[in-house]
């Protein structure tokens, strides 16, 4: 029989050892932020609170558990980002400062940056492509819905002529330039890739211009299918990689907003710009953008963007362009007027945050939840850059456009 003596002893030192682990990464934390310059406060397990930097505390951040010490105390990012999609640790207050605790970490995860390649190099990447979209988009459109502007539910930034203009008035804006610049008039065929959610197809009908879809999001096909029927619209709604589509139709004008992000294969996709477009025809494209190819980081290839998707590097795409027919005619950016459109979604997202719960779970609140606010702030600080051009497949005198 054992002994109950040796039991308590056993119990006690354990207990002082999970303590002493606590202590240690209290400390370790108090260390690193002893002379931060950000004004916030970290409340932990045992309730104890600790302001940092010389103001009145911008955001709190909330160590719930063991596990939330030791993320914080890594000082790694992905690591943090795991505690807080986990429950472990919340974050309130101003949801933009803590993102700026970022440049004083360290995000080093190589198995999942060496999946992002593994993937499509084992599976092909049209599946590859095809898992990295269901991840994200193949929730309950309601969902994405909770958050995007209700008038106009485009998944792209607005163009602002103001901060406090609305989002549907900047999305607007939007419209009304990607109409005009296309040169589009009634009876014109315009082929979108990744429609999302009807925004730009809704506006488009109602001007008589007859849209094409393709998307490889079985809810964003759905939604669609059943929108066009609502409004007895006669969209034609695709499934079907964009690298993958084969017809003899070409289209008067090409519409691709925030998709470019998932299509780095510039030459493929420039190529097969150019074989789906008419002669003279021209195209609207935008996305995020940044200066390095496959930039992301550990947080967003696991919750948010999977396989070898990419930022727009503009200076790749405008050098890979320059070996087709096709040319810029515009070029704009754009990076305020998503940080805007990002802190919008946001806030919407944040305003629905019981009922995003109660249908969608906690994981997928919290995802898109540091998602949203980390995307805002990175447009913010110039850490993401924002392109929004036009293209078109130019015709000259004298030469044939058949």
């Amino acid at each position: 029989m054992a002994d109950p003596a040796i039991h308590d002893i056993s119990a006690t030192a354990a207990q002082e050892a999970r303590v002493q682990g606590r202590s240690r990464f209290i400390d370790r934390i108090l260390n690193r932020f002893a002379h931060s310059s950000i004004p916030f406060e970290i409340v932990f397990p045992d309730g104890g609170r600790r302001s940092f930097g010389n103001a009145h505390p911008s955001f709190t951040v909330t160590l719930r558990d063991r596990q939330a010490l030791r993320a914080l105390a890594s000082m790694d990012e992905g690591r943090v980002g795991d505690a807080y999609v986990e429950g472990h640790l919340d974050i309130n207050g101003d949801m933009l400062r803590p993102f700026e605790i970022r440049k004083s970490m360290s995000d080093q995860h190589y198995a999942v940056a060496a999946w992002r390649f593994l993937e499509p190099l084992l599976f092909g990447q049209v599946r590859a492509n095809r898992r990295a979209i269901a991840d994200h988009y193949d929730i309950d459109s309601d969902f994405f819905l909770a958050f995007l502007d209700p008038q106009h539910p485009a998944y792209t930034q607005g163009v602002f002529h103001s901060r406090d203009e609305s989002l549907a008035e900047a999305t607007r804006r939007k419209f009304d330039y990607c109409f005009e610049k296309l040169g589009l008039k009634p009876g014109d065929r315009v082929l979108e890739v990744g429609p999302g959610w009807g925004a730009w197809f809704e506006y488009a009908a109602q001007r008589g211009v007859k849209g094409t879809g393709l998307t490889i999001s079985k809810e964003s096909a759905d939604y669609l299918r059943r929108r066009a029927s609502q409004l007895g619209q006669d969209w034609s709604v695709i499934d079907c990689d964009f690298l993958a589509y084969e017809t003899t139709e070409r289209y008067d004008a090409i519409v691709i907003m925030g998709v470019i992000e998932h299509l780095p294969q510039y030459d493929k996709v420039l190529r097969k710009f150019a074989s789906l477009l008419k002669p003279g025809g021209r195209i609207f494209l935008d996305g995020s953008a940044c200066t390095k190819k496959y930039e992301l980081s550990t947080f967003m290839v696991k919750y948010i963007y999977g396989a070898n998707h990419s930022f727009l590097v503009l200076h790749d795409f405008l050098e890979q362009m320059a070996r087709t027919p096709l040319r810029v005619r515009e070029l704009h950016n754009d990076r305020d007027d998503y940080f805007l459109t990002f802190q919008h979604w946001a806030m919407n997202f944040d305003r629905s945050r019981d009922e995003v719960i109660r249908r969608f779970g906690e994981f997928n609140y919290r995802r898109f939840r540091l998602y949203l606010w980390g995307a805002a702030y990175e447009f913010l600080s110039g850490s993401l850059d924002c392109y929004r051009m036009i293209i078109e497949y130019p015709t000259f005198e004298g030469t044939s456009t058949r």
